[in-house]
């Protein structure tokens, strides 16, 4: 059975870098752990959204960790910055990377070079609403790796609102069971 991230991707896949490649195969379980850097939005309206979509409160320099369940249906992320959880759920939609985050589900296109994936957001719905694309053009997030580590850059905007959280930081793989 091919991972999710290699159905998405095709070709390009198999011409990531080992970090990348390892961390999107389709295992039915893995686990990283490393740190991060998270910058939560300020003004009222972003803190509200923030907290509807499940994101991680601000912190300098914190522990993260995550354990990935892949299956059939998808892979399910479950992130833990430090004591916060926040768990998304990733899918396939017709070649568009789902990602469902408590009542919020964003839709992204994935590029890819050998060093890097960049994902590209093409749609957002609130419950069963959509949300023009256009607010979320400031939305980007980017897979990189040193060769060991990989890394990680997101940052969410909405327009009207600024910055809702931005997390960028580093894992490796870590065989012990995250609690």
């Amino acid at each position: 059975m091919s991972s999710l991230y290699a159905r998405l991707l095709g070709a390009s896949f198999e011409n990531l870098s080992p970090v990348l490649q390892r961390i999107h195969d389709a295992r039915a379980r893995k686990r990283y752990a490393g740190r991060c850097t998270i910058e939560r939005g300020r003004g009222i309206l972003a803190r509200v959204l923030a907290t509807i979509a499940r994101l991680p409160p601000s912190h300098e320099d914190i522990d993260v960790e995550v354990a990935i369940e892949c299956g059939r249906g998808g892979e399910t992320w479950a992130r833990r910055f430090g004591t916060h959880e926040m768990t998304s759920v990733l899918r396939d939609r017709s070649r568009i990377l789902e990602e469902r985050l408590g009542a919020v589900t964003l839709r992204f296109e994935l590029a890819a070079t050998s060093e890097r994936i960049t994902w590209l957001l093409r749609g957002a719905r609130f419950l069963l609403f959509p949300l023009p694309a256009s607010w979320f053009a400031a939305c980007e997030a980017h897979e990189t790796t040193d060769g060991t580590q990989y890394r990680f850059d997101v940052r969410a905007e909405m327009r009207g609102v600024g910055l809702l959280v931005r997390y960028s930081g580093w894992m490796v793989e870590h065989e012990s069971r995250i609690e």
